[in-house]
């Protein structure tokens, strides 16, 4: 009987992981979102949980919800934390340097997060910056042209083998690597990758 318990404990943790903000978090995600507690509708969905579970979270919103004193930028800001949105960007750099130098500044890797909404990818990848830290598909073609003038051949790389994985596992690729994106996709521009990474060291022959 325990064993059985711990299988369904387990089955449920892993069922909730790979879900979308407004499947995890239910009405507190719809409120959330109707009192536009952030300034754009996307902070909250790329929030993490602090310490409690989705379940535990919106079990405890349930319950303080109805009490007068409630505050629910409050309670998002106790139990979230938001992502971070800073870009470093240097007021000397000429145009040239800026574009090479932000590169390495809009580079990231997904660290395994329980309850994040990332879709874990294996290798590198180069995101818009600001509030989005994500990559999205059809834009990562157009960073490569970028970075393949930049001489950045394993980072194209690295994002065309992101996108195999996605295919791989997936069977296509989402408009971000987000949970919330895989409803949708973009425009089919990983042919167009591949034959841009004809150019690169590593598929030029």
């Amino acid at each position: 009987m325990k064993i059985l318990h711990l299988f369904i404990f387990c089955l449920n943790i892993l069922l909730s992981i790979a879900q979308s903000p407004d499947k995890l978090y239910g009405e507190l995600f719809q409120a959330v979102q109707l009192n536009r507690i952030f300034p754009d509708s996307k902070t909250f969905c790329d929030a993490i949980p602090r310490d409690l579970t989705p379940n535990a979270i919106r079990d405890l919103y349930r319950e303080e919800n109805p009490q007068p004193t409630f505050n629910l930028t409050s309670f998002v800001l106790n139990h979230f934390i938001l992502p971070n949105t800073t870009t470093i960007v240097h007021d000397k750099w000429t145009i040239e340097q800026h574009c090479h130098n932000l590169w390495p500044l809009l580079t990231r890797t997904t660290k395994h997060v329980t309850f994040s909404s990332f879709i874990d990818v294996p290798h590198p990848f180069v995101v818009p910056g600001g509030r989005f830290g994500e990559f999205y598909y059809w834009d990562t073609y157009f960073t490569m042209l970028g970075l393949l003038r930049s001489n950045q051949n394993d980072l194209i790389n690295n994002m065309l083998e992101n996108f195999a994985f996605l295919i791989r596992n997936m069977t296509f690729i989402p408009n971000g690597n987000r949970y919330y994106y895989e409803g949708r996709s973009q425009p089919p521009y990983f042919s167009l990758m591949t034959e841009l990474t004809k150019q690169t060291d590593k598929y030029k022959d």
